[in-house]
């Protein structure tokens, strides 16, 4: 899939084109949308679908326009069509209007970007091009797929006009245009400008990649840009030589909005009810001792953190109101892996209440644990009565739902990048 999306780009023949990879969170969440903590996350894509947002930029003589991908296969051909496009709007007092309509990652994105480096207004009014925008993250799937998009269409802006890392053309009051204020932007785009409660966690590990460790100390206010501490961003992958995860995850085929899950667990949080700060303490507690696990590379003891995770995440979810804590499909897609001799745990890849979930594995075993965790959700969705067995309380037409999951191997890759 990835060599046919590529070939595609470039027969556009685009003046910049960027990749932003998609991202999972070991322990969570703890990235300044509850507490601000240390958290670990990983950069990823997935080995056969590339799991990622893809940006193209190129030069027009005419009109600026922006165009928004789909792709389809067909017979393991992959066809990527225009889903929808439109004249970009150069009014920057119209932006707003179209936070709510299809391309509002796009015009928030270059709203905040204006906000940050007033330079770059100049160049977006007197400059055509054309900017597409391509993803292979399933919509709402907890993998970082809105975060991915902002961050390929900032990072895409700051290769085309020159403005990455580029101290010479910014005025007194304007950022410098990096990886840090790039993920300090896209936090934004989503919390400030569209209103979706977010932490840190999806930009600055999307933006900066690798297996990381990464602390949000300070940030639980989400102050503007200078007015609370950078996150400190310690990429570990490379330190300790850790090649990969052995990790499987299954998108549940289930969709969800982040932003409703986080605004009542950050509500309860800010208000601090002691219980969830307190729970959100030994999530604090399981995420620094799990970086000795990741070092050693103990997936045992990983995996024991994990399973405290995912224990500690349905409570407080359950106590904030969500009946099926973590969620309904996730609970199922867990308790379906997680007792298999090869699998050390299964856990959310972010928010909850849909989205996906990963098993942390056996690496000589990966595509037994694989194959096999297909093979049990299959039987459930085609046996009524192995689907009563196993969940007796839960509703039938979960199974559905269910239908759509997809399963993805992964590997660790660095951050946003020009193709």
């Amino acid at each position: 899939m990835l060599e046919q999306i590529l070939y595609f780009i470039n027969n556009l023949n685009p003046e910049v084109a960027v990749q932003a990879p998609s991202r999972i969170n070991l322990i969570n969440p703890l990235d300044a949308v509850e507490g601000d903590f240390w958290m670990p996350s990983v950069a990823i894509n997935g080995v056969n679908n590339p799991l990622s947002a893809f940006v193209y930029i190129k030069s027009r003589v005419d009109s600026s326009f922006v165009r928004l991908y789909s792709i389809k296969n067909i017979s393991d051909n992959i066809i990527v069509q225009i889903e929808k496009e439109e004249v970009i709007s150069k009014q920057v007092i119209e932006f707003k209007k179209k936070f709510n309509e299809d391309f509002k990652l796009f015009y928030a994105s270059v709203y905040r970007f204006i906000k940050t480096c007033s330079v770059f207004l100049e160049k977006f009014k007197n400059n055509n091009f054309e900017i597409g925008i391509i993803t292979t993250i399933p919509r709402q799937s907890g993998l970082g797929g809105s975060a991915a998009i902002i961050i390929a269409i900032l990072y895409g802006f700051a290769k085309y006009f020159g403005l990455y890392k580029n101290l010479t053309c910014i005025n007194k009051e304007d950022f410098p245009i990096n990886r840090d204020t790039i993920a300090e932007m896209a936090t934004k785009v989503e919390d400030d400008d569209l209103k979706i409660t977010a932490g840190y966690g999806d930009r600055y590990v999307i933006a900066r990649g690798g297996l990381s460790f990464c602390s949000y100390y300070g940030k639980l206010h989400h102050k503007e840009l200078s007015m609370e501490p950078l996150a400190i961003y310690d990429r570990i992958d490379l330190s300790y030589d850790i090649k990969s995860l052995p990790i499987i995850i299954c998108f549940s085929g289930v969709s969800h909005e982040s932003g409703s899950v986080h605004k009542k667990l950050r509500k309860a949080y800010l208000h601090k009810d002691p219980k969830i700060l307190n729970c959100y303490l030994k999530l604090a507690e399981i995420s620094w001792k799990s970086r000795f696990a990741i070092m050693k590379q103990d997936w045992n003891l990983l995996g024991n953190y994990f399973r405290e995770n995912t224990a500690i995440m349905n409570d407080i979810m359950r106590y904030v109101g969500f009946i099926h804590g973590i969620g309904l499909a996730n609970n199922i897609l867990i308790s379906l892996i997680e007792d298999h001799l090869d699998v050390y745990a299964a856990k959310l890849t972010g928010a909850g209440g849909g989205g996906s979930v990963f098993a942390l594995v056996n690496p000589e075993k990966i595509d037994k644990v694989l194959h096999d965790w297909k093979y049990n959700l299959n039987d459930i969705i085609n046996d009524k009565e192995a689907f009563l067995s196993h969940f007796p309380l839960y509703p039938l037409e979960i199974r559905q739902k269910l239908k759509k999951a997809q399963f993805f191997r992964i590997k660790i890759v660095s951050g946003v990048k020009k193709l």
